[in-house]
């Protein structure tokens, strides 16, 4: 058996990043060997919150959709 082989989970680092994105790392010492992206459901449903409102009333919800850097939203 290889002691060097492991897997680790990698993020999100915060509770309240939920449905940003987590990746399962497969690692042979330094080396990553594998990656398992899970990408979250953070924008699901947006298109069709926005088809009934104006641009001007869509602007702070995608603000708040992408909370790391909402001014590349806009």
């Amino acid at each position: 058996m290889d002691d060097r082989k492991f897997t680790i989970n990698f993020g999100p680092q915060h509770p309240a990043a939920h449905g940003v994105l987590r990746l399962v790392l497969e690692l042979d010492g330094e080396i990553v060997e594998r990656v398992d992206p899970h990408i979250g459901l953070l924008h699901r449903g947006t298109e069709k919150l926005m088809e009934a409102r104006t641009y001007l009333q869509n602007v702070p919800y995608l603000d708040r959709l992408d909370y790391v850097a909402p001014m590349n939203q806009e």
